[in-house]
């Protein structure tokens, strides 16, 4: 079942998952920070990896809403686990990462 603008919005405000995409994120910027200068868009692609490098806990949070909207989390599952008080996705960490590796050029403004 594919997950509402109303879940995407919750997932994306939701501490625990801004913990998880922000590992995700700098573990994404760590790879764009190593790319060779003649990447396509590279100066752009790597300033975004410094930002998140250095603010990673804002940059989540910033990016949030666009990575919730992408393919890859709107064909997930979001629910909303009541014990724990957290909103979940069904998306893994290798799909959200792929998401934010999709979303790179768009995020940096490229």
């Amino acid at each position: 079942m594919a997950t509402t603008p109303r879940e995407q919005s919750a997932l994306a405000a939701d501490v625990n998952f801004q913990k998880r995409l922000s590992s995700l994120l700098v573990s994404e910027a760590i790879v764009v920070a190593d790319e060779p200068e003649e990447t396509p868009e590279h100066a752009r692609r790597r300033a975004l990896a410094q930002q998140i490098i250095s603010q990673p806990a804002q940059m989540s949070f910033a990016l949030a809403p666009t990575i919730c909207n992408g393919t890859n989390l709107v064909a997930a599952t979001t629910t909303y686990n009541f014990e724990g008080g957290a909103v979940e996705t069904s998306a893994s960490d290798a799909e959200i990462r792929s998401q934010i590796a999709t979303l790179w050029n768009v995020m940096a403004g490229a």
